[in-house]
């Protein structure tokens, strides 16, 4: 029986009430449910609904779809965005976490309006500690943005909506201004990053940034994430010149995880008097880790951790563009790694395919760039002239065979055979691959644990 501690919703909280049994005790509740604007969602911990209001309901405006048992990510809500859905389905990890998820998005309303609703995802506990139920809470936000686009205007309108968004607002002030048209930048600059004092801001910066924004100059402000002075020169030098500047910085967190926070300036200047700037502060953690994990999806393997061979071929040649010094290819296969397979099951094989992926990698180091193109099939480029590509895969194909792989308390010896062949210049990868390719099967042939050149 589907059962939670039941929670009742004010903006911004939730607060136990009493224990609540889905099957027969919500009925209770739906019409408090019903009285809200909010779009009010209780989902299993799967993140498939199983209760939702009224206002919510409306929102999907669309009678013949039944949302119930739906994952959340899938309401034709968010199908415009498949990016919005993965961020969706990827914040149950944080969540179970004991993190709370927000998340902002557009939606049509039932003529086709485009609107904007902010949406936050809390863990619902049981006695004894355990998630059993979600609840997801959604606002109509789109006054917010359209208060938003007019926040660069004047200090008065940025004051309406301050607290209602994820994203934090600060404003900066200058208690004498400058005069940026006949001081000298460099001295107007420091005179900012020195004197520029933070008057007003909402709690999201302190939230976003983990500190207490209150009195900060400007200067202090990046001290968090290390940020040099002459990067902030440069930031605001854009700023005055463009009218607004946007960047990234990076800070550890207090939960020791790297955080990426996105700034948006803009100065205040009249008749070239510089008073100060605006921002806004986003958190855009979230955005940067599904960029990484999918980063590491489509451009490394994911058995060994080294390069992928459309990531390999890419920078290969990427790297031969801007580059005139001596390079080699080199191939390499792991010898007899069919039968490693058929005599110990591929569990084996894969833990052999790790090991001497690991070990040709951390050999090769610096001095190039290693990847497995398939199989027990990898390849490197050397930078390097043939002599000393010789020495690096010599010391390679020792290392290899000082390996000792434990596999069902037995020790399992292996080795490889390589293929080296020089780049000539303007050559494309096709034709050193082929030679290389070919001095790999040269080896083989001549009695493998050894390289051949071509």
């Amino acid at each position: 029986m589907f059962a939670m501690r039941y929670k009742y919703i004010k903006k911004g909280e939730i607060v136990i009430d009493t224990y609540l049994n889905f099957d027969n005790e919500l009925e209770i509740y739906k019409d408090t449910f019903n009285l809200t604007d909010q779009f009010i969602a209780i989902l299993d911990n799967q993140m498939s609904i199983k209760v939702a209001n009224k206002a919510m309901l409306d929102l999907i405006h669309d009678e013949a779809v039944n949302i119930y048992d739906t994952p959340y990510w899938e309401l034709p809500l968010w199908s415009h965005s498949i990016e919005l859905q993965n961020r969706i389905m990827f914040s149950i990890e944080s969540i179970y976490l004991g993190e709370e998820v927000k998340f902002e998005a557009t939606y049509p309303d039932i003529n086709d309006n485009i609107k904007n609703v902010e949406v936050t995802i809390k863990p619902v506990y049981s006695d004894d500690g355990d998630i059993i139920a979600l609840v997801a809470m959604g606002y109509d936000t789109t006054s917010a943005k359209e208060a938003e686009k007019k926040f660069y205007t004047t200090q008065k309108q940025l004051a309406t909506f301050f607290e209602m968004g994820v994203d934090g607002f600060l404003i900066s002030n200058l208690e004498k201004p400058v005069n940026i048209s006949t001081l000298d930048p460099d001295e107007s600059f420091i005179i900012a990053y020195n004197e520029e004092t933070i008057v007003n801001y909402n709690s999201a910066v302190n939230d976003i940034l983990e500190l207490n924004a209150e009195n900060l100059c400007l200067g202090s402000l990046f001290k968090k994430a290390d940020v040099d002075f002459d990067t902030i020169k440069k930031h605001w030098f854009s700023m005055i010149k463009n009218g607004y500047v946007r960047f990234m910085i990076k800070f550890q967190s207090k939960r020791r995880h790297t955080k990426y926070v996105e700034f948006t300036m803009v100065p205040v200047i009249e008749q070239n008097m510089y008073s100060g700037s605006y921002s806004t502060i986003k958190d855009i953690t979230l955005d940067k880790q599904n960029e990484e994990r999918l980063f590491l999806m489509a451009n490394f393997d994911y058995l060994t951790g080294v390069c992928n061979r459309r990531y390999f071929i890419d920078s290969v040649n990427d790297v031969l563009k801007n580059n005139t010094n001596p390079m080699c290819m080199v191939m390499f296969d792991i010898d007899h790694f069919k039968s490693v397979n058929d005599n110990y099951g591929h569990d084996t094989g894969d833990i052999v395919l790790r090991t001497v992926s690991n070990t040709i990698n951390t050999s090769i180091s610096s001095d190039g760039l290693f990847a497995r193109m398939g199989g027990e099939e990898f390849a490197a480029i050397i930078y390097k002239d043939m002599d000393e590509t010789i020495k690096i895969i010599e010391n390679v194909l020792s290392d290899i065979r000082k390996l000792n792989i434990n596999v069902d308390n037995s020790i399992l010896k292996t080795s490889i055979s390589a293929g080296i062949t020089k780049i000539k210049p303007g050559e494309s990868f096709d034709h050193f691959l082929k030679r290389a390719d070919s001095a790999l099967y040269e080896a083989k042939r001549n009695g493998r644990d050894r390289y051949s050149i071509q």
